[in-house]
């Protein structure tokens, strides 16, 4: 019998579990932050917990994570600190204070984080078998937008202006001055690696580890290679000194407008159609079923495995879509007759898809072969410049850029540039953007970030 994954199991049995224990930070109504967790009980003793940051004031569901399957007691103990602070509630309540903040937010558009997808199910259905219970939300019941400094969440106050109107929100800036990424850690979770349940560290919750239990070298080598990767980045990033990994405000406001990018971007890429979005996710599948033939120590196999990528690529050459996910498998597993194959046809029609275009100048940087029709990606900082015509990009055309532009920084020996696309790829954890996860992708580009920051530390 097939084995369902975490994120599986919570998306379709969580709701089936009692819930055993909620609780809340106790200054929740004063600071209108609430930080909820929901515990299910299993059969085996254990829990599977949700939590979820409530921003009660305007942002919603800021930040949520999920727990499966952990000792109970182990949780506790790892959390005594913090949960010090905390109260046991019933359930109604919890369930109450998370949708009062997803549903105001709603009402200007703001959505909650990508998480929620999966956490939800945690939570009961929000229908009338809840009792409802009334949680005051923004100031006076008008949203109310906090910042540490100004430019910081412009998508956020454009909506305000958009759906609320001048005169029904409040917009309030403190802690200037305070550098922006000492800020997000101070306020971050602080998990172990032992609250992340295997293969699940990535560079959407590897910030929330604490830097102690990164220099757990026993720990840190139980996972894969590739969460090993993602926790010596996050880790050297920190050991970094603040000339490095901090922005005067000036730097910060450039960041700040190349990360609007996003948060005004395409809500999908350009030119491409619903029906290559459709025979995408079908070849997804068949992908990921193909994956049970990847063996190293078996030539047959693999060989198996390149046949049925490189015929799926010849059959799928019309969809730009299937091709960037077959060509990056190929520049991933270094298979040099799936990449050759997939590119022979992304070559033919890539000027008129963003998406390929950016996504095969990141992948000959990576094969080392640099190549001549993608100079201007090579060249420019902006993206408007490095592939003209379009008013909008979306994340997954972004993403491939900021990467490129990370690989080329570490060519170029400019560490404090490269540190701040690290930071804007692992800010880009809010919102779910990408077609395939950034660290399955392109793990080279971090191996050589982590290869970079070493050699400074040295």
């Amino acid at each position: 019998m097939q084995t369902l994954s975490p994120r599986k199991y919570v998306q379709t049995k969580a709701r089936t579990l009692p819930v055993s224990k909620c609780m809340v930070n106790k200054d929740w109504e004063e600071s209108q932050i609430a930080n909820v967790s929901v515990m299910r009980k299993h059969s085996n003793g254990n829990v599977t917990i949700g939590l979820y940051r409530v921003d009660l004031l305007c942002l919603g569901v800021k930040d949520t994570v999920f727990f499966f399957n952990t000792s109970e007691d182990e949780f506790l103990s790892s959390y005594s600190r913090e949960l010090a602070d905390y109260e046991e509630i019933d359930y109604a309540l919890a369930h109450n204070i998370v949708y009062a903040g997803h549903d105001f937010a709603l009402e200007f558009d703001i959505h909650p984080h990508h998480n929620f997808e999966i956490t939800r199910y945690i939570l009961e259905e929000d229908d009338h078998a809840v009792p409802v219970i009334e949680v005051p939300v923004g100031t006076d019941g008008i949203p109310h937008l906090i910042v540490e400094e100004n430019g910081q969440f412009p998508e956020i106050l454009a909506k305000l202006k958009q759906y609320a109107g001048e005169g029904n929100y409040y917009y309030t800036i403190e802690e200037q001055g305070v550098p922006p990424r000492l800020r997000e850690e101070s306020a971050s979770i602080n998990l172990t690696i032992d609250n992340i349940p295997p293969g699940e560290v990535s560079l959407s919750n590897v910030q929330s580890i604490r830097s102690d239990d990164m220099l757990n070298t026993e720990k840190v080598q139980q996972r894969s290679v590739l969460e090993q990767i993602t926790i010596h980045a996050e880790l050297l990033t920190r050991l970094l000194p603040p000339e490095i990994n901090t922005c005067t405000p000036a730097e910060e406001l450039m960041w700040q407008e190349m990360w609007d990018e996003i948060g005004h971007g395409a809500e999908e890429p350009n030119n491409v159609l619903e029906e290559h979005f459709e025979e995408h996710l079908k070849v997804n599948k068949l992908t990921d079923d193909l994956a049970d033939l990847l063996d190293r120590n078996n030539e047959q196999l693999m060989h198996t495995y390149e046949t049925k990528m490189i015929a799926l690529a010849n059959e799928y050459a019309h969809n730009p879509l299937v091709l960037q996910n077959i060509y990056e498998q190929g520049v991933l597993l270094d298979l040099h007759a799936v990449c050759a194959a997939a590119k022979q046809h992304a070559l033919k029609m890539y000027r008129y898809y963003p998406v390929l275009h950016f996504s095969l100048a990141l992948g000959a940087l990576i094969q080392q072969e640099a190549d001549a029709r993608f100079e201007l990606v090579y060249a420019h900082l902006e993206i408007r410049d490095a592939v003209p015509g379009y008013e909008q990009y979306h994340s997954s055309e972004v993403i491939n850029f900021w990467l490129t532009r990370l690989w080329i920084c570490l060519e170029q020996k400019d560490i404090k540039r490269a540190v701040q696309y690290y930071f804007m790829l692992v800010d880009g954890k809010a919102t779910g953007w990408l077609l395939l996860p950034v660290l399955e992708k392109y793990v080279e580009v971090l191996y050589r970030y982590n290869k970079a920051l070493k050699e400074l530390e040295q």
